[in-house]
């Protein structure tokens, strides 16, 4: 007799790995354009008269809105599907994110950087839903193939678009729109429908969080302390290689090398994290970034490479079992718990990469960078107040509806 799996009780989703192919595809595409900004840094500062400060600051409104958003567009993917969100996000990040090389006042590029970092956001909290609604017993690495598609984006974009500014100038920017209009035609044609969650789907997640306020507050404090020390990583790393005599095209592979082994490391993470549970991988991976990341800091020549993805590949290593403990601590709410992890988690930690672009001006950029390699420490010690796999299985949700 043919069984039913979990993943079939929902009402527009079956177990197909054809639909978590496809989206992370788009992934690819729609997460690139994050990593857009970082990498022509070393043009946009010198045309626009920057400081460190104020591009940390264009970072967190880029961040804010691509992070913190992701909340109210899971709470409005819960209660009404989200296929429209999933067609949305690419296209406005790759128009606006694509226009930035066409910018020359300080007050736009904040405003353009704001409108794509919601395009980046409204495609997370639907698409990861729909991968969280695969067969549970192979969430781990289902998610763990999303999110590389994520992490392949970051490590795509700047080996395609430093060298294209480096040989025709900012102005041309606007080509790199051209893969979000490929997504969306792909997306419109193949993405199929995403249903809203169950009526009581938002009452519940309260409730979760009412009873358990602990494990609510871990997993951001994880989540955000990770996220900055990444994005403060791919923020001045730039500037930090640039004054230590490093091109900007080295600079990017640098950087390329952080998001290509960070996506090795989630996808790794996250097939380990269905057998050793979730809490493991986050904490040990968490604290054998900080070791990482500090022997780079003192290494140079080709060995810095080697350290970097080392360091790359620990720190993302959690990045997708995050995302799955979160849909299993909250199981009725999987787009608002996707957006915990990948979105509001990752906003407040991007809010204090304005502060560290502060430290950075008042005590010099190296040890502000110094002091972003001991923030995987932080994150590693919330991490402890986390469930985890096995104990998110034991966990009772009735008592806390």
């Amino acid at each position: 007799m043919q069984t039913i799996d979990k993943a079939d009780t929902h009402p527009a989703i079956r177990p197909n790995f054809k639909t978590v192919t496809l989206l992370s595809v788009c992934h690819v595409i729609n997460d690139s354009y994050m990593n857009l900004f970082p990498p022509l840094l070393p043009f946009i500062i010198p045309a626009l008269g920057l400081s460190v400060s104020a591009v940390g600051w264009l970072m967190t409104f880029f961040s804010v809105t691509s992070s913190l958003s992701q909340l109210a567009i899971g709470y409005l993917t819960d209660r009404l599907g989200g296929r429209f969100f999933i067609l949305l996000g690419p296209l406005v990040a790759a128009i606006f994110m694509s226009s930035i090389g066409l910018i020359n006042n300080y007050v736009l590029m904040a405003i353009a950087l704001s409108l794509a970092g919601l395009g980046i956001a409204a495609f997370h909290p639907p698409a990861s839903a729909l991968v969280g609604s695969i067969a549970e017993s192979r969430s781990g690495r289902a998610m763990s193939l999303f999110t590389l598609g994520g992490n392949l984006g970051w490590a795509v974009m700047p080996l395609l678009a430093v060298p294209l500014v480096s040989k025709f100038g900012l102005t041309a920017t606007p080509v790199l729109a051209i893969p979000g209009l490929i997504a969306i035609a792909l997306l419109y044609t193949l993405a199929p429908p995403l249903s809203p969650g169950h009526p009581d789907a938002n009452s519940s997640f309260m409730s979760i969080i009412r009873v358990q306020p602990r494990v609510f507050l871990c997993l951001l404090g994880t989540v955000a302390f990770r996220s900055l020390s990444f994005f403060g990583l791919i923020t001045f790393l730039p500037k930090f290689l640039s004054d230590h005599g490093f091109s900007p095209v080295a600079g990017g592979m640098l950087l390329s090398i952080l998001a290509l082994s960070g996506a090795l490391g989630g996808l790794l993470g996250g097939f380990l994290s269905d057998s050793w549970g979730r809490k493991p991988i986050i904490i040990g991976s968490l604290f054998l970034t900080v070791p990482f990341l500090n022997i780079f800091l003192l290494s140079s020549g080709w060995l810095m490479s080697l350290w970097m993805a080392l360091a790359g590949a620990s720190l993302l290593a959690s990045f997708s079992v995050t995302v799955v403990a979160a849909q299993e601590i909250f199981p009725d709410n999987k787009a608002v718990a996707s957006s915990l992890a990948l979105g509001f988690g990752l906003g407040l930690g991007g809010l204090g990469v304005g502060l560290i672009g502060m430290l950075a001006d008042s005590v010099g950029l190296d040890r502000a960078i110094a002091f972003i390699s001991f923030l995987p420490m932080v994150a590693a010690a919330f991490a402890f107040g986390l469930p985890g796999r096995r104990n998110v299985d034991k966990f009772d949700y009735g008592s806390a509806v």
